[in-house]
């Protein structure tokens, strides 16, 4: 942690009861977001990447889930001790949160204006008016036409890739430190999924917010982020400056992700495919989390602890002990 970080996850544990089974979705989650920098979170459905996100946006069922223990450090206080009437406060307004689905967060029956302004006028203060009149700077600045006309639509007269730049104004409407994007883009068409990336990367230079983006897609993240975590089954498996991950990535889960990633070259290429399918967090596998999909597991894989935690090879470079020690047999 240095002067620059502004949110510093420590330890995150969270899981679910289902049934008489407790199912760790997050196992010891560590690390540091930086100013104006993008933080990518990258791993298979299943991995605890969105749970991750919604544990430090305190979004998580009560009756369901529980975070066991760790901390989430923003502005000199723990998160995950606030009070709920206490954490509104911090939500939609310093950290904000746009999801995979625009319809499954925007209200059928409430115009565009009326969603907008209602967070403006909660965290700024602002009667409905002055809201209204920066929703349409909002929307303006994440690039729907006429938005003096767009603001009294509503969600199902919008596109896919329109209703998406609408979370982004609703999600940017208080000025947010803090942006976390999950999975932003999965639903939509690959020229939109490029137009959606271009303006958030144009509005994190216009406004200076630090991006937590959540993806299973590499292409994104090599385009976007400056640090990549890489989660499986609710674990760690590493973390280093994206350009270190791509150029000399040490965990054999890494490097069969970028493995199977697409690529468009000249020549024609076998598809790769990564073996085996991820657990299920209801009954994961003894000793290392990994070692059902690992190339070279061994009998301490099977038979020592879930993990052995991270190591630093490299200055600024974490991988999972257990499957570095692997990689290098």
């Amino acid at each position: 942690m240095n002067d620059k970080t502004l949110l510093s996850v420590k330890n995150l544990t969270t899981h679910f009861t289902v049934g008489d089974s407790i199912v760790k979705a997050v196992d010891g989650v560590s690390f540091n977001l930086e100013e104006g920098k993008t933080f990518a979170i990258v791993g298979e459905s299943g991995s605890g990447k969105s749970i991750t996100a919604l544990s430090i946006m305190g979004l998580l069922p009560n009756n369901l889930a529980e975070i066991d223990r760790g901390e989430v450090i923003f502005g000199n206080q723990n998160l995950l001790t606030l009070e709920e009437k206490e954490m509104r406060k911090i939500r939609g307004n310093s950290i904000s949160m746009i999801f995979q689905e625009p319809m499954t967060s925007l209200n059928p029956v409430y115009d565009l204006s009326y969603q907008i302004s209602e967070a403006i006028m909660l965290h700024q203060n602002k009667n409905k008016n002055e809201a209204r009149k920066i929703a349409i700077e909002m929307l303006d600045l994440v690039g729907i036409p006429e938005p003096q006309k767009r603001i009294d639509s509503f969600p199902h007269e919008l596109s896919g890739g329109m209703r998406q730049r609408v979370m982004i104004a609703m999600a940017l409407s208080c000025n947010p430190k803090i942006l976390i994007a999950d999975e932003p883009t999965t639903a939509l068409d690959v020229t939109i999924q490029a137009q959606i990336i271009e303006l958030m990367q144009d509005l994190q230079k216009k406004l200076g917010m630090a991006i937590v983006f959540i993806t299973h897609d590499l292409g994104v993240v090599s385009e976007i982020s400056d640090h990549v975590m890489v989660m499986y089954l609710g674990n760690v498996m590493e973390i280093a400056e994206t350009q270190e991950i791509f150029s000399n990535p040490l965990h054999s889960y890494t490097k069969s992700l970028i493995d199977i990633a697409p690529q468009i070259t000249e020549e024609k290429r076998k598809i790769k495919v990564l073996k085996g399918e991820i657990p299920s967090p209801i009954n994961p596998p003894s000793g290392c989390v990994f070692r059902t999909r690992c190339p070279n597991p061994t009998h301490e894989c099977e038979h020592g602890i879930s993990t052995m935690g991270l190591i630093e090879p490299k200055p600024g470079h974490f991988v999972d002990q257990c499957c570095y020690e692997c990689n290098k047999k």
